[in-house]
């Protein structure tokens, strides 16, 4: 008689976000959201929006090149608050720190390396961050 043994595969746990150290402020932590096709979709629709005359404007005038920054940065600003899912070790004038408070009052080189990991999360070439 032949024995057959069963292999039990434990389930696979997904999670949804993935916490990281701050570099740019000790004692920082923060999750960012790990990107699912529905969301990508929405994310892009999002940002097309902002970016579609970004490269042209930047070709212009001072005005038109004022406009590709704020466009850049707008795009920014999304991506932190659609990719940032927490933050601890923060407070920011005595509030917890958000995404929306992190973007109006909060450190800009927190702000910046948070867009950046949110960016390599997503995938983004480094010809496509240089768009933003």
């Amino acid at each position: 008689m032949m024995n057959f043994t069963s292999l039990l595969h434990k389930p696979t746990d997904y999670s949804s976000t993935l916490w990281r150290e701050s570099e740019a402020m000790g004692g920082v932590r923060y999750a960012i959201h790990r990107v699912s096709l529905s969301q990508r979709i929405e994310l892009s629709k999002s940002v097309r929006a902002l970016t579609l005359d970004h490269e042209f404007l930047k070709a212009g005038d001072a005005a038109d090149q004022l406009a590709a920054s704020t466009a850049e940065l707008l795009a920014r600003k999304l991506y932190l608050e659609w990719g940032l899912a927490e933050i601890q070790g923060l407070t920011i004038d005595g509030q917890p720190a958000t995404a929306e408070l992190l973007a109006e009052k909060g450190p800009e080189r927190l702000s910046d390396e948070i867009v950046t990991a949110i960016q390599a999360e997503l995938g983004l070439s480094e010809k496509e961050i240089k768009n933003f």
